[in-house]
């Protein structure tokens, strides 16, 4: 069973503050090159980890790249709600939205938080779980969202779009710590919305967070950070590895170096 993980693709018709190129144009040639990866590794199926749109009711353009990147994959996809997924940050919108209605049109599986999805070969039982974000998310003492029980299987990866991170980086920003969730039995939890990725472990679980498909300001680490995506396999022992994309430009020449950071 092998599968290609990626997040934070925001995609949308309109230049961001940070970007001079063209941003559609830039995101379908890193969608194009996802789906030649996925046919080259063979996968059986992709998770996407949230922020699929930068808007929750994003621009036809928008709506047509992602349904054709979809269709181009031709295998299941799954995925949780970002926070730029939804209305206002508000998990009661999501059945407004545009991947709520992707997803009954059968064009995506949206996971349902505190619900199991078993998918099997005849090498594993994977269990998959996912958590939409939600306001609050990483403000509440209790996190629950991130931590699942195992059941029935010989792998199982938690999906999460929030601030999980292995250290705080800024006391304004709410987060996570990889070390709070520590007592999850996902073998793999994968992370999103901290768009600069991470690689962390804890004993024999993993969380892993590849950065976000895209880049949306000109800080430094993302002038020199190439979007890249996660492949796991496991057809035999478990394993995985992060692929950089080849056809993106550098961070110098598609961000506007010129634009003070907020």
């Amino acid at each position: 069973m092998r599968l290609v993980y990626l997040s934070d693709t925001h995609i949308r018709g309109s230049r961001p503050e940070y970007r001079q190129d063209d941003f559609l144009g830039a995101i379908h040639t890193k969608l194009s090159e996802v789906v030649k990866l996925c046919r080259q590794l063979n996968v059986d199926f992709v998770i996407h980890g949230g922020d699929i749109f930068d808007t929750p009711r994003p621009d036809q353009p928008s709506f047509d790249l992602f349904r054709w990147f979809l269709k181009e994959l031709g295998v299941p996809v799954y995925c949780v709600a970002g926070n730029h997924d939804l209305v206002e940050q508000r998990l009661d919108s999501l059945e407004t939205t545009a991947i709520a209605f992707l997803d009954r049109q059968r064009l995506l599986t949206l996971l349902k938080p505190g619900e199991k999805l078993y998918l099997s070969n005849n090498s594993c039982v994977l269990q998959l779980s996912g958590q939409h974000f939600f306001a609050g998310i990483d403000r509440r003492r209790s996190k629950n969202g991130y931590v699942v029980t195992k059941k029935r299987c010989d792998i199982a990866i938690h999906v999460v779009h929030g601030m999980l991170l292995p250290k705080q980086f800024s006391e304004k920003v709410p987060c996570t710590l990889i070390s709070e969730v520590a007592r999850t039995e996902a073998d793999f939890t994968l992370g999103a919305h901290a768009h600069l990725g991470y690689h962390e472990y804890s004993g024999v679980k993993y969380f892993l967070n590849p950065g976000a498909l895209a880049r949306l300001t000109n800080l430094k680490q993302e002038l020199v950070r190439i979007p890249r995506i996660l492949y796991m396999d496991f057809t035999g022992p478990a394993s995985y590895k992060f692929i950089s994309l080849e056809n993106v430009r550098p961070g110098g020449e598609v961000m506007n170096l010129k634009k003070p950071v907020k």
